[in-house]
């Protein structure tokens, strides 16, 4: 069985309500939906947490709340773990944001390509599926990178398994904050990740004015 958690947020996601629509054809045997809300936890660190533990499967997927997956990508996933007879490779779907700018597109070929294939670190937006077995312990409750020390964990059993399937992701900070202004402050709070910069602190830069995590 396929355990889908997804960590919800303040807002409401037509992305994640198509995704959840595309598994209709899907034999509901193959997999479970796991929604952990707000009020349930105050990172998503934690609701990751409580999403697994909620879980009966034995193919994990976390699944991010403003992004989309076809019922290609679901269907996928499903055979592929049918196939393996020994622990199931960790991985994602391929990155790409629902709007069309060659920032955007430079940013997902960075985080297809760069990140995912050479550093072996995936963001949640790439919906990461793992198998149970190689959860060995829960997140750390941080604020903000949780994914980040999640692949961390993981790419020491291997490195990620990236699928031809899109996930696509709102690009709604990018809209609500500017492109380039937004771009910049990514690249500033990867810094301060790198630089054990306060995880609440940068959550805060992170999410001011807009809230979605």
């Amino acid at each position: 069985m396929l355990s889908i958690i997804i960590p919800c947020e303040t807002e409401s996601s037509n992305l994640l309500s198509e995704s959840i629509c595309s598994l209709r054809s899907i034999s509901p045997k193959n997999y479970e939906i796991i929604i952990v809300e707000k009020q349930e936890a105050p990172t998503r660190a934690e609701k990751l947490n409580i999403g697994f533990h909620r879980s009966k499967g034995e193919l994990i997927l976390f699944h991010h709340p403003r992004s989309m997956l076809s019922r290609e990508g679901f269907q996928h996933l499903i055979e592929m773990s049918e196939s393996f007879s020994k622990m199931f490779p960790w991985g994602g779907f391929t990155h790409c944001f629902n709007m069309d700018h060659p920032i955007l597109r430079f940013t997902s070929w960075y985080s297809n390509q760069i990140r995912a294939k050479w550093r072996g670190i995936l963001y949640l937006d790439h919906c990461i599926f793992f198998d149970r077995n190689l959860w060995l312990q829960d997140h750390p409750k941080m604020e903000i990178f949780e994914d980040t020390e999640l692949s961390i964990r993981f790419r020491v059993f291997s490195k990620p398994l990236i699928l031809s399937q899109y996930s696509v992701t709102s690009s709604i900070r990018f809209k609500k904050n500017g492109i380039l202004y937004q771009s910049i402050i990514n690249q500033i709070l990867k810094l301060g990740y790198y630089f054990n910069c306060n995880p609440k602190f940068m959550n805060r830069v992170y999410e001011k004015g807009l809230n979605l995590n």
